[in-house]
C-alpha cells in the first residue's frame, strides 16, 4: 500500500497526541487545525463552543463558560449577553435532551 490513511497535518506528534486527549471535541479542533487557525487558538475555539453547546446548570459551569467566553471574545460577558444566550440557544432545547 503506497498511499497512507493518514492526512498530513502540520503538528508535531506529542500536539496531535494532546488534542486527541484533551480536547473538548477533537475531530472539529483538529479540523480548525487543518484550516490554518492557530493551535492555541484552535483550542479557546474548540473549549468555548463545547461549553455554548448545553446550559449549564450549576455555579462552577457559568463560571466555566465565562471563562471560556473571554478567553475566545477577549472581554468579559455582561449579564444581557448570558441573558441573550439563554434565551436564543438553551430556551427552545427540550427538557433532558441529550448533549448532541
Amino acid at each position: 500500500m503506497t498511499d497512507s490513511p493518514l492526512e498530513q497535518i502540520d503538528l508535531l506528534d506529542t500536539d496531535y497526541a494532546d488534542i486527541l486527549a484533551h480536547s473538548s471535541h477533537p475531530p472539529f479542533e483538529l479540523q480548525l487545525v487543518r484550516l490554518g487557525i492557530d493551535p492555541a487558538k484552535a483550542r479557546t475555539t474548540t473549549n468555548f463552543i463545547a461549553l455554548m453547546r448545553q446550559k449549564p446548570d450549576t455555579p462552577e459551569g457559568w463560571a466555566a463558560l465565562t471563562e471560556a467566553w473571554e478567553e475566545a471574545c477577549g472581554f468579559e460577558p455582561e449579564l444581557e449577553h448570558l441573558q441573550l444566550l439563554v434565551q436564543l440557544l438553551w430556551n427552545h432545547q427540550r427538557n433532558g435532551a441529550s448533549d448532541r
